[in-house]
């Protein structure tokens, strides 16, 4: 840690008590002074930028984003013909026996929204591939891995709450959804090393201090924690609020009271999946999806074998938070229900992308962990999936603030981009990623879009010291190129120019040290 003066700034602090200064004292990396004279600290003279807090990413996977940013990235692909050609690339580049790993895929990004299948998979001849939707909630394999994980044809897959796609002569087309990804599928792809892990932990922090994140509320595995998280929490800069994503029951929390827990990590909460997503139409709606008559998506893992309560009260019964994955309007009704049960320990609902209008008069005081990119990129085809009435209470911010509903917002990285400034943009904008207006009237103000990057994430995600600039927080900032009070004003698209935590420059744009 060191000390830090910034001067000749505009600062913007979260504080509602002084919520602007022109200059800021930072000593043993926390903040004792805003707009007074240096002392003997070294002075950045901020020639006029805008400063805000360091901005906090409520919901990502820190270590498979870091991951992803060595595997194919198809989210480029506009059309079958673009899918295939990164594939044969890629396959082109790959010594021998290595898989074939890809991600970003998703069906809204060419035309006539065709779901891919194996056949486009085909340039990498016998190469076992796996291509990760955007979502990763489904995934598309070809012949070598369908028969490394040798699926069951019976209704097994409906019954763990998953489902293997077919043609239309019954055979297996190569989509796997849910369970028939995550317990058949991801087991038999090889894992990198704990050390390989670690250097993605790395990168992953490089590439948030990028973008102005100085920290995180990751969903991460227990295994991963132990062997990777921790054995780094001395090379670690950026702030990580961990959530155990193990979640069979009974839950095994009883190494959590020997973590130790720092400024730097430590774990918050537990999170179960109550159903999937709208891309993959997997989502658990009420009413059936416009686009799949009859098909009304799924419940999952423990909301599909009726033990979310017990869930519930184990995670508290631990002190954690509980933290519950819920999209379609049935899965969101459902984690309403937990809010309630929860009384004076938290729920927060992960995601909360359709809400029911019936259900608007029982989100007081609930809080909502939400990734305005998802509303950007799920606009896009929403009609078309579920109508015009329920299309227009997709992520709908406005009604969900004037009912008291707290926010707290973050990007799923790596299912989206998890540059912040993009999630603002399309939160006070109301756009689609194309760039086409979707229900504008659900747009909200550039301040309260901020406020759920800064200091209401902070105390979604137990990061005390977090989120404003004040004497006694840590000295966590951003140094901005333009302001991103002006996000949606034009086409201003502003970029850290230094980030900071705890005193340090962790990041400097000029010289690109990360």
């Amino acid at each position: 840690m060191t000390n830090l003066h910034l001067a000749n700034a505009r600062i913007w602090t979260a504080d509602p008590d002084q919520p602007t200064a022109s200059s800021m004292t930072i000593r043993g990396g926390r903040i004792v002074a805003l707009d007074t004279a240096p002392t003997d600290e070294p002075v950045i003279d901020c020639q006029g930028d805008v400063i805000t807090p360091g901005l906090i990413d409520s919901h990502m996977h820190l270590l498979l984003g870091g991951a992803s940013l060595e595997t194919l990235d198809l989210s480029i692909a506009r059309s079958r013909d673009e899918f295939e050609a990164l594939l044969a690339d890629a396959h082109a580049s790959l010594p021998p026996d290595t898989w074939l790993l890809g991600h970003g895929w998703s069906q809204d990004n060419w035309p006539g929204n065709a779901m891919p299948d194996l056949e486009w998979l085909r340039g990498a001849e016998d190469r076992p591939v796996v291509c990760w939707r955007t979502d990763w909630h489904a995934a598309l394999v070809n012949a070598p891995v369908l028969h490394e994980c040798r699926l069951p044809d019976d209704d097994t897959l409906e019954q763990e709450g998953g489902r293997q796609m077919r043609f239309s002569d019954g055979r297996p087309n190569g989509l796997l959804l849910e369970a028939a990804a995550w317990n058949h599928l991801q087991p038999k792809i090889p894992k990198p090393s704990p050390a390989r892990s670690r250097e993605h932990l790395l990168a992953a922090q490089r590439h948030a201090h990028a973008l102005g994140l100085t920290a995180v509320r990751s969903m991460e595995y227990t295994r991963d924690i132990l062997d990777v998280f921790e054995p780094m929490r001395d090379n670690l800069t950026l702030r990580c609020s961990l959530v155990l994503l193990d979640r069979e029951l009974p839950l095994d929390l009883d190494w959590v009271d020997g973590f130790t827990q720092d400024e730097v990590l430590s774990i918050s909460g537990c999170k179960t999946f109550i159903d999937g997503t709208i891309g993959s139409r997997s989502a658990r709606m009420i009413d059936a999806w416009d686009d799949r008559p009859g098909d009304h998506g799924m419940l999952v893992e423990l909301a599909l074998a009726g033990r979310l309560e017990e869930w519930l009260d184990s995670v508290h019964a631990s002190g954690l938070d509980a933290a519950a994955h819920a999209i379609g309007d049935a899965a969101v009704r459902i984690a309403i229900d937990l809010h309630e049960r929860a009384g004076d320990g938290r729920l927060t609902i992960e995601h909360g992308e359709i809400l029911h209008p019936d259900d608007l008069d029982r989100v007081d005081g609930a809080w909502f962990s939400m990734q305005p990119l998802h509303r950007a990129d799920d606009g896009r085809g929403a009609v078309a999936a579920m109508g015009t009435t329920r299309a227009a209470w997709l992520a709908p911010f406005r009604s969900l603030q004037r009912a008291g509903a707290r926010f707290a917002f973050g990007s799923d990285w790596p299912i989206v981009s998890c540059d912040p400034i993009l999630g603002l943009r399309s939160a006070v904008t109301g756009k689609t990623i194309d760039g086409e207006a979707f229900h504008c009237e659900q747009a909200i103000d550039v301040e309260t879009a901020i406020l759920a990057y800064t200091s209401n994430a902070a105390a979604c995600c137990r990061l005390e010291g977090c989120g404003m600039l004040g004497p006694g927080g840590f000295g966590d900032c951003v140094r901005w190129t333009g302001d991103p009070m002006r996000v949606g004003c034009g086409g201003e698209h502003p970029t850290p120019h230094l980030t900071i935590c705890s005193g340090v420059v962790v990041y400097d744009a000029r010289t690109r040290t990360e």
